[in-house]
């Protein structure tokens, strides 16, 4: 099993912990060896934690009207999640993921589909920022005139255009190079303590509470 199985696998298994189990302290434990791992990240981490709460919040407050206990829990529960995933797979691009699907023996064109997502994803982010630094460069300013509006209409309606460019730009290289389904990818690295450390405990915390629930 490689390191990203691991991770993968352990980020699932967190994930259930949080979201199905009674919330207790010591499911910061876990959070607490991640965040060691990524010590020089750590305020990267909690900056797109916090961006990310914009939206949680949103759904937190329809839940509030309806009951503030299930509101408080459900903003825990979320963000211990998050928290966790993001320190875990901070320095991913997403092709991580992909090679804890190959590595786990999941359909091949399942991780196929997985990775030119991904692929066609890193490329139109890419294509954006160049877009913005462009309209940036004119000296663009965003406001709520019209003017704006037809802007970001073209800016997306490019994209659009362009990720269908690219999809089939892709599916003719590939066919080109005698691509049936299965990608190949090059041995990655090996698994830390650090990762093996954070498993078991994650593995050793959920038959704890799965234990006491039965029990």
């Amino acid at each position: 099993m490689t390191k990203e199985a691991i991770s993968l696998i352990t980020a699932f298994l967190y994930s259930i912990l949080v979201a199905f189990f009674q919330l207790n302290y010591f499911f910061l434990f876990p959070i607490f060896i991640v965040l060691i791992k990524e010590k020089e990240y750590i305020f990267n981490i909690f900056k797109k934690l916090f961006f990310l709460n914009f939206f949680i919040i949103v759904l937190v407050l329809f839940v509030l009207f309806q009951n503030k206990a299930e509101a408080i829990e459900l903003f825990i529960r979320t963000n211990l999640i998050l928290l966790f995933s993001i320190s875990l797979f901070y320095k991913s691009k997403g092709y991580d993921i992909v090679r804890a699907l190959d590595s786990l023996k999941f359909p091949s064109k399942l991780v196929s589909v997985f990775y030119f997502t991904i692929s066609l994803i890193d490329y139109l982010l890419i294509d954006l920022k160049k877009t913005k630094d462009s309209l940036k460069a004119r000296g663009f300013k965003a406001n709520t005139s019209m003017f704006t509006y037809q802007t970001y209409g073209n800016i997306f309606a490019m994209i659009f255009i362009k990720a269908l460019k690219k999809s089939e730009d892709m599916k003719y290289s590939m066919n080109a190079r005698g691509f049936v389904d299965k990608i190949y990818f090059l041995n990655s690295s090996n698994i830390g303590f650090l990762d093996k450390f954070l498993f078991f405990s994650v593995v050793i915390i959920l038959l704890k509470v799965v234990y006491e629930l039965f029990s």
